[in-house]
């Protein structure tokens, strides 16, 4: 009985238990709607206002550009202007350029804003191998270079404007072409074989120049009085004077230029070794100033020759020929009159190979040179 009457109290007690715990959560759930309710009502209010400032804004916005359109003020971006002033732009540029193209080609003006147009837009003066576009010198290399040519002379005392002076200067002009055009012809063919100078060979042989002449500030000074170049200026044209020398030297020692006058000079020693008279065949052959004397040098002492003609020379023995030697100016052949001390007197036979002047001289038949000013 006591069993029974438990059991009824548990159960009553669970139901209960279910109840409350439902009626929680109703109550929960109903306080989650009404916040979420709050929230969606907050956010709507918000929005609305946002709403209606931005509109109150846009109004006011609306109504000062009426009152601005009535005082006839114009509140919109104005195309028509911008084109106009966009096309005024161009067309001052365009006279701006052809005025001072008229000055360069017409009048081959060289005052200073002259200088500075052609130092900003590249008149073309010629192409070497190319056109207008590449490999061309422009207005404003070719007045550098007149510029420092002129500033020497002048810094030597030589009066450029007199008569004879004007005929000099026509005369440097023209040289100067040449050498520009040499400079495109050098620059290509360094270009194709690869070679290059670095910034640090620059410093290194300019270094080497300032001490020899007595440190950077003379060096500086001399630049200025003599050519009006900066530092700047000089290295440029000392990484110029490197890759020609780097050019040179690769010519020299190209056997493929060389072939020809390497076979000739062979050809000359086999036939001194089999009974050839000396000094007929240096009359006959020699490409040096030596070969009327049948290749006599006279005296010469250590020093006076490029090395490998020295040692070849002071090793042979009198009456003795040389295999043929190579230097910078081609392939010899030497012989030993006689000796005296410390001199040797010395016959040679020179076939001159390809250096770097005479390549430039058969360079120039074949370059395709179009000038643009007549200089």
């Amino acid at each position: 009985m006591a069993a029974s009457d438990s059991k009824k109290d548990a159960s009553k007690a669970s139901s209960h238990d279910k109840k409350s715990g439902s009626k929680q959560s109703k109550s929960i759930s109903k306080l989650k709607k009404l916040g979420s309710k709050h929230k969606s009502d907050a956010a709507s209010s918000i929005a609305s206002a946002s709403h209606s400032d931005h509109k109150d804004g846009d109004k006011k916005v609306s109504t000062f550009k009426q009152k601005l359109s009535k005082l006839g003020v114009k509140t919109g971006p104005n195309k028509k202007l911008i084109v106009i002033a966009g096309i005024s732009a161009l067309g001052a540029l365009i006279i701006t350029l052809g005025f001072f193209g008229y000055r360069i080609y017409k009048n081959k003006a060289e005052d200073r804003s002259t200088k500075i147009a052609a130092s900003v837009v590249p008149y073309p003066v010629l192409s070497v191998n190319g056109n207008v576009v590449w490999n061309t010198v422009t207005y404003g290399d070719y007045l550098f270079e007149l510029t420092s040519i002129k500033k020497f002379y002048e810094s030597q005392g030589q009066d450029l404007s007199s008569a004879d002076g004007k005929k000099r200067l026509d005369e440097l002009k023209q040289v100067l072409v040449k050498q520009l055009i040499d400079q495109q012809i050098i620059t290509q063919e360094a270009s194709k074989a690869r070679l290059k100078v670095t910034a640090k060979e620059v410093d290194e042989e300019y270094n080497k120049l300032a001490q020899n002449a007595g440190g950077l500030d003379k060096v500086k000074e001399t630049l200025q009085k003599l050519y009006g170049w900066t530092v700047d200026d000089f290295k440029t044209k000392i990484k110029f004077s490197l890759l020609q020398k780097k050019l040179a030297d690769k010519i020299d020692k190209d056997d493929s230029k060389n072939g020809v006058a390497k076979a000739k000079a062979d050809d000359l020693a086999t036939q001194i070794k089999n009974g050839g008279d000396f000094a007929e065949l240096a009359k006959k052959n020699s490409q040096d100033s030596s070969a009327s004397n049948g290749g006599d040098l006279g005296f010469i002492e250590k020093g006076q020759t490029v090395p490998e003609f020295e040692d070849a020379a002071f090793k042979l023995e009198v009456g003795q020929v040389s295999p043929v030697v190579k230097t910078q100016y081609g392939y010899h052949i030497i012989k030993l009159l006689e000796k005296q001390d410390a001199k040797v007197h010395v016959a040679h036979i020179l076939i001159k190979g390809v250096d770097l002047n005479s390549w430039l001289e058969e360079q120039r038949t074949k370059a395709k040179v179009a000038k643009y000013l007549k200089i």
